[in-house]
């Protein structure tokens, strides 16, 4: 088992991880991402909000999304209980800038743009790398053991150490941290169609929020550009 160590070691190359390790890497940090999966890989969450413009800006990321094949968005419509359809909501008039045409992004393809901007900003990627435990100095975490994928464990220790594990949430497991909230307990069904009804022009990327006959729930209806 060999020992190595770096200024901060990243638990999770998602959105969340490579953003983190990108923003750390821009300031001189040496950083090691470890990620359990091999890219691209399946996830859901597509549509974007026009806020995360500045995001993608800071990252160096807005010229690969520019040039990229994601249906853009422009705005938002509700459907309300009754089917009774609000006027699209158009971002641009809300706020006229660039950063008002976001996307209605493939996260298998997104995530992948995201974690490799890391690499090329210096973070030290490792795909299909389990992160095994995370190592303890009283209180404070101090880095982590990982598994490659031949079997074999190392020890990688850090300054900081960032759990972007999503629901996994390593940490907040290990210390028991996480609180469930009754008001939000709730459950969510997905699924795509093929060729399935989209406006045109500038309304062909809107996300359509509709509410359910009894008031209870609502669905997303989210178009992606591979049909």
């Amino acid at each position: 088992m060999g020992c190595d160590s770096q200024d901060v070691v990243v638990m999770g190359g998602g959105p969340a991880g490579s953003t983190t390790s990108t923003v750390l890497a821009q300031q001189g940090c040496r950083v090691e991402l470890f990620e359990r999966e091999r890219f691209p890989r399946f996830h859901i969450g597509e549509s974007l909000i026009p806020e995360t413009y500045w995001a993608l800006k800071r990252l160096n990321m807005l010229s690969k999304m520019q040039q990229s094949h994601f249906v853009k968005k422009y705005s938002v419509q509700f459907v309300n209980s009754r089917a009774e359809e609000s006027a699209p909501f158009y971002f641009w008039d809300n706020k006229p800038h660039e950063c008002s045409q976001t996307w209605q992004v493939v996260r298998s393809e997104f995530d992948l743009m995201m974690l490799n901007n890391a690499r090329e900003h210096g973070v030290c990627v490792h795909e299909g790398t389990r992160v095994f435990d995370v190592l303890f100095e009283g209180h404070r975490a101090v880095g982590v053991t990982v598994r490659n994928e031949d079997g074999s464990f190392r020890d990688v220790r850090a300054k900081v150490v960032v759990d972007a594990s999503g629901q996994n949430g390593l940490i907040s497991n290990r210390l028991r941290l996480r609180v469930w909230d009754p008001v939000l307990n709730k459950g969510a069904i997905w699924t795509y169609w093929e060729g399935a009804y989209r406006d045109t022009g500038r309304d062909e990327g809107a996300t359509l929020v509709l509410q359910t006959p009894d008031r209870k729930g609502w669905f997303w209806y989210i178009p992606q550009h591979d049909t």
